[in-house]
């Protein structure tokens, strides 16, 4: 009963709807938003069997949400014992870093692609170069920090 009452505890607590609500507005799913937000709001090492308890998703289901999120370089992992304990990254200015860093990648791909086809893409051309300038710009203003 105590556990229960701890973990809606974590549930109800806004910070952990909010971290839910980043992690889905950056294309994350229900379950990947969960795990993040879970792993974040209690800063602790878990394995993936404790996060599946906690959250009442399948073992398999949730290996695979731990996955994509290390992907994203959104959790870290370190052995302990036999299995794996995860932990949610919460530099935010890192996390943020990497995305912008994603995004510059596939718009100058997206530009490059389109470089000869240029009178027939001519405006989503430019859309595409002022995005990377505006991006670029940022790099420079940051750069100097990261």
């Amino acid at each position: 009963m105590i556990y229960l009452k701890y973990m809606r505890n974590i549930i109800n607590h806004a910070a952990f709807r909010t971290l839910k609500k980043v992690m889905a507005h950056w294309g994350l799913g229900d379950i990947e938003a969960t795990i993040y937000a879970l792993l974040a709001i209690k800063n602790t090492p878990m394995s993936a069997k404790e996060i599946s308890q906690e959250i009442d998703y399948a073992y398999s289901s949730v290996v695979n949400a731990l996955n994509h999120l290390r992907r994203y370089e959104l959790v870290e992992r370190d052995k302990k014992g036999k299995c794996y304990a995860y932990r949610a990254v919460i530099d935010f200015v890192k996390i943020i870093t990497n995305e912008r860093r994603r995004v510059i990648k596939f718009l100058t791909e997206a530009r490059e692609s389109l470089e000869n086809k240029k009178d027939k893409y001519r405006e989503l051309i430019k859309h595409i170069e002022d995005g990377l300038r505006y991006l670029g710009k940022i790099d420079e203003e940051v750069g100097s920090n990261e």
